[in-house]
């Protein structure tokens, strides 16, 4: 299948690939918080967007056997769907956007989500109804934007269940999140199956720097890691923001 992209311009996404998972290897997150911002600087918005969602729909399937049945399925199922449904609506509400102004929203979220975690901000609420779509709006609006559903997924799950279960239910819910994404994208966009092609590549170098951030993060304090992420989100975001 032809690529869409200069051998150039694409060992820059690559590398963008390979910082996005270092990103992720060493603090746990920040994976799509990195690559979205710097992917649309050098491609349309909706391009990174779909590469983002591609390859996290590749590493979501990571290790399915062991944490499938930890899953609190009755709670994430609503709630991915909703997501799921959402992105489909923003992301026919964000067609014909302008790539500056989607790119600067795609820079002003990722500085928001930084913010947010470094103040330690927590959301508390009961998993009733409204938090369960008000979540789901959000991860599903962020997903059409620039493929960032993962920060209100982690808030909402994160005030129904703790270590294991937690991070089950996220991996199930990025399953069906990023599956039903990569869905959307591919009946919605003209270059979807460019893009899809041009993810697979990009899922070693991903995958690749998942494995030296998590090598890294085994030797040194994870508050270094977790202020080195920072730093590294806040300077994709002002790049992005600024160019």
């Amino acid at each position: 299948m032809h690529l869409p992209y200069s051998p150039s311009l694409l060992l820059l996404l690559l590398a963008i690939a390979f910082l996005g998972g270092a990103a992720k290897g060493l603090a746990g997150f920040g994976g799509a918080l990195v690559m979205a911002p710097l992917c649309a600087m050098l491609i349309s918005p909706q391009s990174a967007t779909a590469l983002v969602v591609f390859v996290h729909c590749a590493t979501s399937l990571q290790g399915v056997r062991r944490w499938t049945h930890h899953v609190q399925w009755r709670r994430v199922a609503p709630f991915a769907a909703t997501a799921v449904f959402f992105t489909f609506a923003a992301g026919l509400f964000l067609r014909n956007s302008h790539p500056v102004t989607l790119r600067h929203i795609v820079a002003l979220c990722v500085l928001a989500v930084t913010a947010l975690h470094m103040r330690g901000w927590r959301w508390r609420h009961d998993g009733s109804w409204l938090p369960t779509m008000v979540a789901g709006v959000l991860s599903g609006a962020l997903t059409a934007i620039g493929g960032l559903g993962g920060p209100p997924a982690f808030y909402y799950l994160n005030g129904i269940a703790q270590g294991t279960a937690l991070r089950a239910n996220l991996l199930g819910y990025f399953v069906i999140l990023f599956g039903g994404s990569t869905v959307i994208l591919i009946v919605s966009q003209a270059h979807a199956m460019s893009n899809l092609a041009t993810a697979l590549l990009l899922v070693p170098a991903f995958a690749c720097g998942v494995m030296l951030g998590e090598r890294v993060a085994r030797k040194l304090p994870a508050l270094w890691m977790d202020r080195v992420v920072c730093v590294l989100l806040i300077a994709s975001g002002a790049a992005a923001l600024i160019s």
